[in-house]
Formats: C-alpha cells, structure tokens, sequence
C-alpha cells in the first residue's frame, strides 16, 4: 500500500469529523493546552538532579546546572506558538535542558509583564496580561518582547529561541544578548518563522517562504483554471517573509496571462484586512484571495461570511490557527499553507544545545509547508502537522 493510499484510508476512517467537536474533544482530554505558559523545569533534569542528590555525588558534571533555554514569541500567536513551544519542550527534555517560555503580553500603561521566575527559579509569578495587547502599537508590541527577553537574560538564560515580531525587535533582542551577558559569551539566537537580514544571529529555523508563495500562486491558479482576478492581502514591507511570499506568488501566476494580479492591499490585523476585503470586493471584481499571513486569512473570511459569498470568491492563505481550520472544514478557505511549528521548537531548541556545546550549528534549516484541503487535512500525516499536541 502505497503513502497516498494509507493517508486516503485514514481519510476515510475520520471522515465526518467536525472541527469543532474535535477541538472541545481536544480541550478536555488537555486542559493546558491553550493556558500553559509557565516556566517549566523537563521531567528529565529533574530526575537527574534529584537522583545526583540521593546518591551523593558530588563531581562537576553530577552537579552542573542544566542549560537554560528561553522561547520567546510574540502575544497571542496561538496554535502555532504553542506547536512551538511543544516542540521545544520535547527537545529540552531530550537534552536535559530547562526551558523556560515567555509570551511578550505588554501590560497596562509603560510596564511590561513577561512571565518571571521566583527566587527559587522554579515557579512562575504570572501578571495579568492585557487583553487588548493585540490593539496596541506595533512599537509597543516590538518593545514588548524585547523587555520579555531581557527578562529571560536577566534570569539566565543562556540561549535564546526567538519568533520576532519585526527585524527591529530582532535587532534589539540581539543588542540584549550581546551587552547582558555576565561571561563574556554571546548569547546564542536561534530565529524562528522568519528571516531577516540582521548581523549576529546563530540559525534561522523556518520555511522556504518562496516556495511557500509559489504553491499559493499555483494552487488559486488550478482553482481559478487559469483565468480571474486575484487579490494580494497582508504584504508588509517590513516583514521580510512575507515580501518572499508575495515574490513566490508573482512567479507562480505570472505563468498565467489570463489571471489578473489586483495591486496589492497592506494590512496586519484582522479587523484592518476585513476592512481591506470589503473595499476590495465593493470596488472591483475579485475572484479570489491569497492572503499572506493569519490576520489577513481571517478577515478575508469575515466579509465573505458577511456577504454569503464564500462560495463565489476563492481563498488560499497561510496558517493553521484554530478558527482557519473550522473555516477551512466549512469551505470559506480552499487551501492553506501550513508549516510545522513542532519542528521548529524542536529543531531550534537543538540548534541552541549544539551551541552551547561548541558543536556545529546550520545556519539555515529550512521546514516543509504542506497544502491543506478539506479533502486531505485529515489524513495521518497532516494531523501531525496540524494538531502535534494530540501525539
């Protein structure tokens, strides 16, 4: 039996499942799975230490101090972050590392709350985060997750695994790492998700965002049978992923003559790429959307669920956070293109460990994307993709 046949099989097997429920099935079975964000010590130091101290063992390497790792992402980046973060975990407690995972929620006012260790270094004093961090300043947001890690450094950690939220907060957290070390070590950086062109980081963890774009491109151009209008929602300039999506997207479709590339529409929020769409399709034809990032793939989905158009205007976009799913099963979205986030903690995490012992690093690794449809996103090995918390 070939791969295609056992995943159709699998296929059938779960046919009929609904999103929804297997979330809500999901949420019981794990209940930490969306409010864990606690600095964890992994089961395999602690055993360790705590067997070196019954034993009496007294030589270095008994006693030696586990590494300590930080992951640090950006506020509410949801499944993907927690995808991560699992991985991560998964590589700590392979390597006798303690991880420790700070989300960048800005509290209110000028003071930031990163979660913070106790004396002990081995509890958490969590702050209320603010629930509106979303609404606030892209500088704000960026300062945010800077002060996270010099939180994480200030604790000591003395590698860093880091989901930027733009090339300036990555510059900053890098300055962070260099100046705050106590050693005379650089901090390692290990840089997830994204790349961008700043001088001192140890590895970029993420997906050929080119080839991403291009299956985009191709795969609205087979929905479309090669003939529409197609809109661009959530290039940023700023972002230079998403400049390497779009330039994948233009290669696939400029193959395509009879396929019209509306100008591109800038946007970073939901509400802001709602907005967009509904200006889009209020003052022109559009036949579909390929929309860049999870904000824009949302609110695409917003005003086609508003106008009851989710039939008549195509959709492809990137991501895999909870509600594209549920809208993927509903037949708003047509495809996704979905990375894979365990991977990227995990191999992250081992990039940071091979670091810290002198081993050699990668530079680049890149991680596969998968296009994900109604008709496949059940099969075995995309339910790994999709939902790693459930292994």
């Amino acid at each position: 039996m070939t791969d295609n046949q056992v995943n159709r099989h699998d296929d059938h097997r779960v046919k009929g499942l609904n999103i929804r429920t297997f979330w809500k099935k999901v949420a019981a079975s794990f209940p930490g799975i969306r409010k864990r964000r606690l600095v964890t010590l992994t089961a395999a130091s602690c055993c360790c230490l705590l067997m070196c101290s019954a034993c009496g063992l007294s030589s270095p390497d008994a006693t030696a101090v586990p590494p300590r790792i930080a992951l640090i992402t950006p506020a509410g980046t949801g499944e993907l972050a927690e995808a991560i973060r699992l991985g991560a975990e998964a590589a700590a407690k392979e390597n006798g590392a303690e991880l420790i995972t700070v989300e960048a929620y800005p509290s209110d006012g000028d003071v930031y709350t990163p979660a913070i260790l106790d004396s002990t270094g081995s509890q958490m004093q969590v702050k209320q985060a603010n629930i509106h961090s979303q609404r606030l300043s892209r500088s704000a947001r960026e300062q945010a997750q800077v002060e996270a890690a010099a939180s994480a450094l200030k604790q000591g950690a003395s590698a860093l695994l880091v989901d930027p939220l733009s090339e300036k907060a990555l510059s900053d957290i890098i300055q962070e790492a260099q100046t705050t070390n106590s050693i005379g070590t650089i901090v390692p950086v290990i840089v997830l998700n994204d790349e961008f062109p700043v001088k001192g980081i140890t590895s970029f963890i993420s997906m050929d965002n080119v080839e991403a774009g291009r299956q985009a491109g191709q795969a609205m151009a087979e929905l479309l049978k090669g003939k529409g209008h197609v809109a661009l929602l959530g290039p940023d300039p700023l972002n230079s992923g998403l400049i390497q999506r779009e330039q994948g997207v233009m290669e696939a479709l400029v193959q395509y003559p009879n396929i019209q590339v509306e100008p591109k529409s800038i946007c970073n929020t939901r509400d802001g790429c709602w907005q967009t769409a509904k200006q889009l399709l209020d003052q022109q034809e559009v036949d579909g959307f390929i929309t860049l990032q999870e904000p824009a793939s949302l609110g695409a989905a917003d005003e086609l669920n508003r106008r009851k158009s989710a039939d008549k205007v195509r959709v492809v976009g990137f991501g895999s956070e909870q509600q594209q799913l549920e809208q993927l099963q509903e037949g708003v979205f047509d495809h996704l293109i979905v990375q894979n986030g365990y991977s990227a903690g995990y191999l992250g995490l081992n990039q940071a460990v091979a670091r810290l012992n002198n081993q050699q690093v990668q530079a680049r690794v890149l991680l596969e994307t998968k296009l994900v449809s109604t008709d496949n996103m059940f099969w075995m090995d995309n339910q790994k993709l999709l939902f790693p918390f459930v292994q």
